[in-house]
């Protein structure tokens, strides 16, 4: 299976801790985040990522080549700031296989759900986390079919982990422009009752902010260590 990382973003939240590289190159024991993010999806089977990039994508390119450690990977370099639903679209030409379900992650988040238990359902098909209190995350709510009803549901402990699954060709109605993944891509799929949502109760992190991101160097330190 192929996958698309969204790592194009400034990461303005997380300057104070992290202002010389992009977001996804924030270090963790002396290694970028996106290094476990890729070794721990390429142990459940990825054989091919593609970075959509843009902000300083030079060091991202730089430090992971096309073959990182035997792992392929191509680059979709933004040219202007595209939104995650645009720079999702725009890595899309680069799978090699264009009939076959992919995965999407989100460069910010780890969350160590086993590949073997996610399996597409309908076009779209979110990993979902389910949080203590949720006060940060627009919740997600969904029905007993599995199939999501709303996004954004404030008062529900569901939130999307950053783990997709998407038809190819489910994606052909829309137009290569600056696209918000959760605002209209999704949103699309749920009015088509074609976007479901299974919740894993495993270790999940989100370095999007300077206090979760000091929290992911023992996190890393936990889940990873052969990485």
């Amino acid at each position: 299976m192929e996958a698309i990382i969204l790592a194009g973003g400034f990461g303005t939240r997380l300057r104070s801790v992290c202002n010389d590289r992009p977001k996804p190159m924030a270090p963790i024991h002396g290694k970028p985040f996106l290094h476990y993010l890729i070794n721990y999806w390429a142990n459940q089977g990825i054989d091919h990522f593609i970075l959509s990039v843009g902000y300083m994508h030079e060091l991202i390119i730089n430090y992971f080549s096309n073959c990182y450690q035997n792992i392929s990977i191509d680059y979709a370099i933004e040219k202007e700031a595209l939104g995650t639903g645009g720079a999702l679209l725009h890595s899309l030409p680069y799978l090699k296989e264009q009939n076959q379900p992919f995965l999407v992650l989100n460069g910010d988040t780890f969350f160590t759900i086993p590949l073997k238990k996610f399996s597409l359902l309908g076009n779209c098909h979110l990993a979902l986390y389910k949080v203590k209190k949720n006060k940060r995350y627009g919740g997600v709510s969904i029905n007993k079919k599995k199939e999501i009803q709303m996004l954004k549901h404030q008062i529900s402990p569901l939130i999307n982990g950053g783990c997709y699954l998407f038809k190819p060709k489910a994606l052909s109605s829309f137009k290569e422009k600056i696209l918000s993944l959760e605002n209209e891509i999704i949103p699309y799929f749920i009015k088509k009752k074609s976007c479901y949502g299974t919740v894993f109760q495993k270790p999940f992190i989100d370095i999007g902010i300077p206090e979760d991101y000091n929290r992911s160097q023992t996190f890393i330190q936990n889940k990873t260590k052969s990485l």
